[in-house]
């Protein structure tokens, strides 16, 4: 199908490229929605696009964190507000995307939405798991990961499909923006994880799946795909990962990439990594060897000695 609207993708970028800053200029007056803004990367972000001048709703579950953090922003005179989302819920980010459009300037236009909800869920094994009996039925696993970032994820694209597109008497200086946030454990394995680790992959999988479709109508998409960085997502996994010298990410250069897929309009169809060196675009796409021919180099470039740091982990968790 041929759209008017239609967007081309962009070409690979360079690790210097990748990792060069923009004035978010554009942001000023732009109306953005971010689920998962209450904390963490989330609330990082929302803050950026804050001080750019743009116009941001903070759609989160943990009313007291982010009804805190929008204060902080309105305290320092930025444009800034918090609705409940769960994201899990379909009307809940509903009201969501209508509460950022009737926050716009214009209250009437949507420009850039975050989907930033994330939980980190349980361990596929545990030490203490205990053997099953015909007696004793097994417990369920827990799926809550695969709920809030595979699901809601989807529920935020499907919406964002719809609302940057709604009908609106405000022109359109530029096309507006999905940007979805995966995890470098979307691209390589990460056995202990793997309920966060599917999630993950769900939400790549979303990203490749959607984007020729939102080029067509002219909706920008992009991904980031952070390596693991201090969050209260993973407080308890970082002591982990220190123990066995594992390298942090910098939140920071998810900042850094977050400006430039929400400020540069010539950027589509990219999914950079991040950290926990710096920023790569991981070339997801057939002409990069679907994040292959980056991620081979990946190990011996940005985490050399994974492997072992990945026997320490499961040792450490007695599995």
């Amino acid at each position: 199908m041929s759209h008017v609207d239609a967007i081309p993708f962009s070409g690979m970028l360079s690790p210097e490229e990748a990792a060069a800053s923009v004035s978010g200029s554009s942001l000023k007056d732009k109306s953005v929605l971010i689920t998962g803004g209450a904390s963490g990367l989330g609330a990082a972000i929302g803050l950026a696009y804050a001080e750019k001048g743009a116009y941001v709703t903070i759609a989160d579950i943990n009313e007291t964190l982010g009804k805190e953090h929008a204060a902080k922003l309105q305290e320092k005179g930025l444009h800034a507000q918090f609705i409940t989302t769960d994201v899990t819920s379909w009307p809940s980010q509903v009201a969501a995307f209508k509460a950022a459009i009737t926050f716009s300037p214009t209250k009437n236009i949507l420009d850039i939405v975050v989907a930033c909800a994330g939980v980190f869920g349980d361990p596929f094994l545990a030490a203490d798991e205990a053997a099953v009996t015909l007696e004793n039925d097994p417990p369920a696993p827990n799926l809550v990961a695969l709920q809030v970032n595979s699901i809601g994820s989807f529920y935020t694209a499907k919406l964002a499909q719809l609302y940057l597109k709604m009908p609106s008497s405000t022109p359109r200086s530029e096309p507006p923006s999905l940007i979805l946030i995966a995890s470098l454990a979307a691209y390589f394995d990460i056995p202990l994880m793997s309920s966060y680790t599917s999630s993950k992959y769900a939400v790549r999988g979303l990203f490749r799946s959607i984007r020729p479709l939102f080029a067509d109508r002219g909706i920008r998409v992009n991904l980031i795909a952070p390596w693991i960085m201090e969050t209260p997502l993973v407080v308890e996994w970082l002591k982990l990962f220190d123990a066995v010298g594992a390298p942090q990410g910098d939140s920071k250069q998810v900042v850094t990439a977050a400006l430039r897929f929400a400020d540069d309009k010539s950027v589509n169809g990219r999914a950079f990594a991040i950290g926990p060196k710096r920023i790569l675009d991981l070339g997801d796409d057939v002409e990069g060897g679907d994040g292959g021919v980056v991620m081979q180099g990946f190990y011996k470039t940005e985490l050399p000695g994974w492997d072992k740091m990945a026997d320490g982990l499961k040792g450490l968790m007695g599995i």
